[in-house]
């Protein structure tokens, strides 16, 4: 007979039914993705691009950093007169001011990162992807807090909605897409051209690809509440035990960078051959 607790298994049901729900969502996200700005067009290729770039930035600083240094750090914390919290105040605090100076960093240099990735582009083409990414690249801090506030949860084994909560990314970057198919018509084809593009449609395709990124990781705090935490923001991080942390964090970061250049020079060269090819940096890629 197994002795599998009950409540594990709960646990892992709906983990997995909400990883199941996101990428279900995912995929219809794609679909009417492609159906709004097309798949292999100049316009596609430009939002494919910005969009991605906060998820690369955020793979390079962080990738598993917070995975393998945080929960153990947070599970030790546990054994404190005050249960951990007064550590995690003050890492979340540290977090968050980090996360959000980063993520302005990297924004202010949208159109340096966009060139990293776009060899070959015209200069139409790159002012639109430019544009795209100075709506998207905030969402850097936004993946950021959502990783943290998620492994404050996991540290508490609530798991749950640290796996639910993309679902939320997904509807409202649905509903944004249904809204400009809605307002400015659908385009699979690329008729509309780069140069045609307007600062409303622009707004509205990658604020809400932004909008989504904040509203899974905003949802996360209504948890914290049902496990009795409360974010309370605390700038005293001295003499709190973080020095560890963040040793560890530094020889994880540097591992991960070596990691992703390959993936900084495939792309590059993708994106390259894309532009030599007349197709879209997701056919080149494959």
């Amino acid at each position: 007979m197994s002795d599998i607790n009950p409540s594990v298994t709960r646990s892992s049901l709906i983990m997995a039914s909400g990883t199941i729900v996101s990428r279900l969502l995912g995929f219809a996200r794609a679909v009417l993705l492609a159906a709004t700005i097309g798949v292999t067009t100049d316009a596609a290729d430009a939002f494919g691009v910005a969009n991605q770039l906060p998820n690369s930035v955020y793979a390079i600083i962080v990738g598993g950093v917070l995975n393998a240094v945080l929960v153990p750090q947070l599970v030790r914390a546990r054994a404190a007169k005050d249960g951990g919290k007064g550590y995690i105040d003050r890492f979340v605090t540290l977090a968050i001011t980090v996360f959000f100076v980063v993520g302005l960093i990297f924004t202010i240099a949208a159109p340096f990162l966009v060139r990293l990735y776009t060899a070959g582009w015209t200069e139409q083409q790159l002012a639109l992807a430019t544009a795209f990414a100075y709506w998207c690249l905030p969402q850097l801090f936004f993946y950021g807090i959502y990783s943290v506030f998620g492994e404050v949860l996991n540290s508490r084994s609530a798991f749950g909605p640290y796996m639910w909560a993309p679902v939320l990314n997904n509807l409202v970057s649905l509903g944004g897409l249904a809204v400009f198919i809605a307002v400015f018509g659908a385009d699979p084809t690329g008729a509309r051209n780069v140069t045609d593009w307007g600062a409303d449609q622009i707004a509205l395709l990658a604020g809400t690809a932004t909008l989504g990124v904040a509203a899974q990781s905003m949802i996360l705090l209504a948890s914290w509440r049902r496990i009795g935490l409360k974010l309370k923001l605390n700038f005293h991080w001295r003499g709190f035990g973080l020095g560890p942390a963040l040793k560890t964090a530094s020889w994880s970061l540097a591992m991960v960078l070596v990691t992703q250049i390959g993936g900084l020079v495939q792309t590059a060269v993708a994106s390259t051959a894309a532009s030599a090819r007349d197709t879209g940096i997701v056919v080149a890629s494959v």
